[in-house]
């Protein structure tokens, strides 16, 4: 009967904690998941009369402003890609250089979602004119001097360090698999249900004692 009466309470504790730990932890699920892209500006595959201006992609949440990068790549492996990327919301917009010549792009992108997990990817595109060909000339140039083609311009310098440095501690982040509140409530749930075991043990060896 004593062996009987101090299983039970065990039984019931760890079924309470069982409970607790699933509360806990199905709301934190959906928000570790990351973030999915919705759509690109131009899509994928897409062909277009000019160059757009910028590139825009759309996301299911908006992303961290800092360690993202976008870049706009012709067939020579030239980026064309202008200053750095702008979170507009759920949107990173990456402004394309005007010089920007006709041919076929490839978008490779790069951020940091918003529960702090890097993700990235690539899409590609065909423009059969360049960025400027809409623009009309100005007044006071030749014939000659507007039909002459725009000359290309160098790459744009690498990011900085820091940049760099933030992509690796979101990487390093993103290989713990879980967020930090995660794993702490984790944690603080596998001590109490040590402490409650311990406790109840200690009880059960108690009234052992008394009865003999």
């Amino acid at each position: 009967m004593i062996r009987r009466v101090a299983v039970r309470p065990v039984s019931r504790l760890v079924s309470v904690l069982a409970v607790l730990v699933a509360v806990v932890l199905l709301p934190v699920a959906p928000v570790s998941a990351h973030d999915v892209v919705t759509g690109t500006n131009p899509e994928d595959g897409q062909s277009l009369d000019a160059v757009p201006e910028a590139i825009e992609v759309s996301f299911s949440n908006a992303p961290l402003s800092m360690g993202s990068e976008i870049l706009i790549k012709d067939a020579a492996g030239t980026n064309w890609a202008e200053g750095g990327v702008e979170i507009d919301g759920n949107m990173a917009v990456q402004p394309v250089n005007p010089e920007a010549p006709a041919g076929e792009y490839t978008v490779t992108w790069r951020v940091v979602s918003s529960d702090s997990h890097p993700i990235d990817g690539s899409f590609s595109f065909t423009a059969t004119d360049g960025a400027g060909a809409s623009s009309s000339p100005n007044p006071g140039q030749t014939g000659a001097e507007a039909s002459q083609p725009a000359q290309p311009v160098a790459e744009p310098a690498a990011p900085e360090q820091p940049q760099t440095e933030t992509h690796q501690a979101a990487a390093d982040e993103a290989d713990t698999g879980a967020p930090l509140s995660f794993v702490i409530v984790l944690a603080l749930l596998v001590i109490a249900l040590g402490l409650v075991v311990v406790a109840v043990v200690t009880r059960r060896r108690r009234l052992e004692s008394d009865e003999a």
